[in-house]
């Protein structure tokens, strides 16, 4: 008998104890209800009350963000694919590379062009000079010439339309992998939004999760103390908040970890804690779903910048293997001199001379030189188309997996809405068949941890098909805001 009594003497204190833990914790909760129980604002939270989804959003907002000692900065997914686009340093590198690669066309284009300079020249000639390499003599000039020259190379033995014809693949090849970068990194956003959007809705879910665990526990030591209920019950309630407050602690982690991840991706400040604006996550159809894998694929090869780029890549490798050819053509060179030439003593002398100099070339080296530079050129040309191959491939096979990801993902999300609503029914059913005495306590706990799975799974179910859609869409190559945000409607607060 003392036993027992010493039992219940420290679970009592033990639940005073606790009890003034979750006291602090729902302090703030009970307050925006006009100092009600928790059960008032479980209903609230779960849309049971008279409050707007504006203020519902808020209560839970506010918390969030004090318990990440984070301020908010709420957008939609449109704002931060305008963001990104703006603000992201890849894409800044790649704009920079295009430029680099622009100027180079241009200064292709202008080689066609001839020198123009101006040399001028003097020196001090004094002492004893060979005249006709035999007589001596002694002599103090000072010879003078300025000359305004003009000199064009003509078309540099061909080499020019070789050379003006790689460097517009090449700005072709980097213009295309700009474009490549924006599509690749619409698509970070938009999975990245998501990411950060799902961690959002699940510790809502886990929010809403624990304050009913924390009112089962309040019940179930109700129950006890009253003598009918049951130590076990209490201790489980117990175990199943502590459980609750693990999982919500491991989920606002993951938020902020995810925020961080999207911030990154838009370009904008780490420490940002962007937050969505949805309070909900619908499933969106962003790709024909009556187009098969070889449809899209086909769509693909004409559609993707980077299988363009790549085919820029390889016409100005060949016209490097061709501008070796050239090494045999006569070199033309025109010159003409206009000017003044004499000396201190003797005075200036108009000058104008045009001169023509010609200059046959056996190739490099023997012609060895000009026939490995060709064979090297084709070995690169032929790398380059069998990147082509591969990458071809690598984006069939990214198709299909998110073709086939989208269709998985629609099925699971069907799935869930039959498992959420069976979910809600169970856990409504279980709480009265327990008041009827029909049920024990651990059936309500069963049932309330599937409600809570079965919520989670809905929302990354319904993720999972979005960013599978998102993939599908890049991956075929018509990835842009306008695509991605067809049907996009934010739920603005």
């Amino acid at each position: 008998m003392k036993i027992i009594i010493t039992i219940i003497i420290l679970f009592l204190l033990q639940s005073l104890s606790f009890a003034s833990q979750i006291d602090d914790y729902i302090k703030s909760y009970t307050e925006c209800c006009d100092n009600e129980s928790y059960k008032t604002f479980s209903k609230v939270i779960k849309g049971g009350a008279s409050i707007s989804d504006i203020e519902k959003q808020f209560i839970i907002d506010r918390e969030i963000s004090d318990e990440l000692n984070s301020r908010f900065i709420y957008t939609d997914l449109e704002n931060c694919i305008k963001i990104a686009l703006e603000e992201n340093y890849d894409i800044k590198i790649q704009d920079q590379y295009k430029r680099q690669y622009y100027w180079m066309y241009k200064n292709a284009q202008f080689q066609l062009l001839p020198d123009i300079y101006y040399n001028f020249d003097i020196s001090n000639l004094e002492g004893q000079y060979l005249v006709g390499g035999i007589v001596a003599t002694s002599t103090h000039e000072v010879p003078i010439q300025s000359l305004a020259v003009l000199q064009w190379s003509t078309i540099n033995q061909g080499k020019y339309f070789f050379l003006v014809a790689q460097s517009k693949n090449l700005f072709k090849a980097y213009r295309a992998n700009l474009e490549f970068t924006k599509e690749q990194k619409i698509r970070d956003t938009v999975l990245a939004y998501y990411d950060t959007l799902e961690k959002k809705m699940e510790i809502e879910v886990q929010k809403v999760n624990l304050y009913d665990r924390i009112e089962q526990l309040k019940y179930t030591q109700g129950r006890f103390e009253a003598g009918i209920g049951t130590l076990y019950d209490v201790k489980r309630a117990q175990a199943e908040l502590a459980g609750a407050q693990q999982d919500y602690t491991e989920t606002l982690n993951s938020l902020r970890l995810r925020q961080a991840a999207l911030a990154n991706v838009l370009g904008v400040d780490i420490l940002d804690a962007i937050y969505p604006f949805e309070i909900t996550v619908d499933q969106r159809v962003l790709v024909n779903p009556n187009c098969d894998i070889e449809q899209l694929y086909q769509q693909a090869l004409t559609a993707r910048e980077d299988i363009r780029a790549k085919r820029s890549e390889i016409e100005a490798y060949k016209a490097q293997r061709s501008s070796n050819y050239t090494d045999i053509i006569p070199e033309i060179t025109l010159s003409y001199q206009n000017g003044l030439v004499g000396t201190k003593r003797a005075g200036m002398s108009s000058h104008n001379s045009l001169t023509l100099d010609l200059r046959a070339h056996v190739g490099k080296n023997l012609l060895m030189g000009t026939i490995t530079s060709i064979k090297s050129d084709s070995a690169l040309v032929k790398a380059k188309k069998l990147e082509l191959i591969n990458l071809e491939r690598e984006v069939k096979e990214n198709i299909l997996s998110s073709y086939y990801d989208s269709i998985n993902a629609l099925k699971k999300v069907e799935a869930s809405k039959v498992e959420t609503e069976a979910a809600n029914i169970s856990l409504d059913l279980s709480l009265t068949n327990m008041k009827a005495g029909e049920a024990t306590f651990i059936d309500v706990i069963a049932s309330q941890n599937l409600k809570v799975q079965a919520n989670i799974n809905l929302i990354k179910n319904m993720i999972e098909y979005n960013k599978a859609q998102t993939n599908l869409l890049f991956e075929i190559g018509i990835l842009s805001p306008k695509n991605v945000l067809r049907d996009y409607k934010t739920r603005f607060y």
